[in-house]
């Protein structure tokens, strides 16, 4: 049974359970004003969702588009300056990991960004002046409204992981909703690939963070199906989404430091972890830390 799913820009064809995106990312998606027409790209153009950098591929395209290409011609052609990343054998479930290689003494700093700018700013000149490579994860309304600042972490040699477009539950756990369909979990992964790959030209693959946490054996096999095979938790939660003031985010970060250990924080202004940054970053390397991205962290 083939279902169609349709809002402002997005058009995806559910085939049972293998999900076919057919993505047009317009330039000025970040307005509210006027939804534009959308026309569906041909059949060989489309963004098969369970196949790794499938949708990546068809991304690359879609940089003619701020020019006012036409979309549709776009995607049937990728300029030859935009490569995709290598394509990955899918993984019947995604793994989960909360740390990364415990042989090194390195641990990762990981910002996720989901609600307002707040001090992202602040943060990324704490990270340059340190000299620490940092992990974002980044929603696709995120990106669209903070296109700036997303061009800086990637600038700065950040890594970008996939949020979700919208910080949606996929199992509903934390909002306390249905959880959502595989075709409405490929459509949320999709739509941030897109947006990331088309200001950046960086892949979020192969790497999803799940809002909240939430997590359950159906969302491992969804992700996987759409080319991310690995899910990225944590291992020391700053609480500053809590209100947690800085020198507790200082003290508890100091605490769970361990090999591999891989650090939650958040960009948003109603955190602290911004006022904490610098000196968890000094109390780590004073215990003989180094930092990387959750990329390196798990190598």
């Amino acid at each position: 049974m083939v279902a169609a799913v349709r809002d402002r820009r997005w058009y995806a064809l559910a085939a049972g359970g293998c999900v076919l995106v057919a993505a047009v990312l317009l330039s000025g998606c970040a307005s509210d004003a006027g939804a534009p027409e959308i026309r569906v790209a041909p059949a060989t153009t489309a963004i098969a969702a369970s196949t790794p950098g499938a949708a990546a591929s068809a991304v690359g395209a879609t940089a003619g588009t701020a020019s006012g290409t036409d979309s549709t011609a776009a995607l049937a052609t990728a300029p030859a300056s935009v490569t995709a990343p290598p394509s990955r054998t899918p993984a019947a479930a995604a793994r989960v990991v909360t740390r990364g290689n415990p042989s090194r003494r390195m641990v990762a700093l990981t910002f996720d960004a989901g609600a307002d700018a707040g001090f992202t700013g602040e943060i990324l000149d704490v990270l340059q002046r340190a000299g620490v490579r940092a992990t974002f994860g980044m929603t696709g309304l995120w990106a669209e409204h903070n296109r700036e600042l997303l061009l800086a972490i990637a600038a700065q040699g950040n890594q970008i992981i996939n949020h979700t477009y919208d910080h949606a539950s996929f199992t509903g756990l934390s909002t306390e909703k249905p959880p959502l369909t595989p075709a409405e979990r490929a459509l949320e992964l999709s739509r941030t690939e897109v947006t990331v790959y088309h200001l950046t030209q960086r892949s979020t693959r192969p790497y999803f963070r799940p809002p909240y946490g939430d997590l359950d054996a159906s969302v491992e096999r969804d992700a996987a199906a759409n080319g991310y095979d690995t899910i990225v938790r944590w291992s020391v939660d700053t609480q500053g989404w809590k209100h947690a003031s800085a020198d507790a985010i200082v003290e508890r970060g100091l605490a769970g430091a361990e090999p591999g250990a891989i650090y939650v924080m958040h960009v948003g202004a109603e955190s602290q972890d911004a006022v904490a940054l610098p000196r968890l970053i000094d109390g780590l390397r004073a215990q003989g830390y180094a930092f990387g991205t959750v990329d390196e962290l798990l190598r």
